[in-house]
């Protein structure tokens, strides 16, 4: 029996069942009854594609926005971890179902950088491992195109591919990886301060858990989601490390939100001043990453002189 059996078959145990079949009608004594609630065989890969969909996204044609805080610290071999600053982050997922167990996504994303454990924003930050000041540059991500199926995920460049799921207590926990090496934009002979070396390595751990009760509810199409993620990146290049081994560790914790109006006022003001592409999705079609775009305005300042 392989770990992902075992999985699936500990998720159907911890169930309440309905008999030997193995289709889930419920999580706990005051569920609701059988016939209001969705069956899922979590052994069949389409309904276990269905399952995990309304914990990542919806199974319908909707929006699901998020809001996750990160705390960043630096890494260098050998060296104890150093706190470095905060980002408050904002995502827009656009879902479209194409069959039932695949949907097709459009993702936005962006952060702005605050003082760490903050909601200051920052412009400047000043490198504690470098001991320089330094001109901040915010993130921002999108649109990108995934397509989500029963057996992988489909997407250009990093995507988050599921691992096997659990059920643990009352919630329902989906885990995913996304794991990448590719060549740094700023070499390092052409930009010894900024280039993070030759390679550019980043590995993403993403965990998102919802009640089961709501996985099961046929009247949502979106399961309510807690979000924790763990990064492990190479130095950003506008952090201007000089090559230094190491990188960034990143933790994050979020959930699901209603949209903007959500958000603490002084996070909203934030994002409004530093990421207004975020409340203009309707006409941001065209791909933006944070690395190239501060790849690019480094090529037009030092045509300038300027750096």
């Amino acid at each position: 029996m392989t770990n992902k059996q075992m999985n699936r078959r500990k998720a159907m145990a911890s169930l309440a069942g309905v008999g030997a079949a193995g289709m889930v009608a419920g999580c706990a004594e005051n569920a609701a009854p059988v016939q209001q609630r969705m069956e899922l065989d979590l052994n069949d890969p389409v309904d276990l594609a269905v399952a995990r969909q309304k914990v990542i996204g919806s199974i319908a044609k909707e929006e699901i926005h998020s809001f996750i805080r990160f705390h960043f610290y630096g890494q260098v071999p050998g060296e104890k971890a150093v706190p470095l600053f905060s980002m408050n982050n904002y995502i827009i997922d656009s879902w479209e179902p194409v069959e039932r167990g695949t949907y097709q996504l459009k993702h936005w994303e962006v952060g702005y950088y605050c003082d760490f454990d903050t909601d200051d924003p920052i412009e400047t930050w000043f490198n504690p491992i470098t001991t320089e000041e330094v001109e901040v540059f915010q993130f921002i991500l999108g649109p990108i195109d995934r397509l989500y199926s029963p057996e992988t995920v489909l997407a250009p460049g990093l995507a988050p591919l599921p691992l096997s799921s659990h059920v643990m207590g009352p919630r329902f926990i989906v885990a995913t990886e996304a794991i990448s090496q590719m060549p740094s934009m700023f070499k390092q002979d052409e930009w010894p301060k900024r280039s993070p070396g030759p390679l550019v390595n980043w590995v993403s751990a993403q965990t998102l858990s919802a009640l089961m009760d709501d996985v099961l509810n046929p009247e949502l199409n979106s399961a309510p989601a807690n979000i924790h993620l763990q990064n492990f990146i190479s130095w950003g290049s506008w952090m201007q490390m000089g090559g230094r081994p190491g990188g960034t560790m990143a933790r994050g914790y979020g959930t699901d939100i209603a949209g903007f109006d959500a958000l603490p006022s002084k996070v909203y003001e934030g994002f409004k001043k530093y990421t207004p592409e975020i409340f203009e999705t309707a006409s941001w079609d065209v791909t933006r990453f944070d690395e190239m775009d501060y790849f690019k305005l480094m090529q037009e300042r030092r045509a300038k002189g300027e750096v």
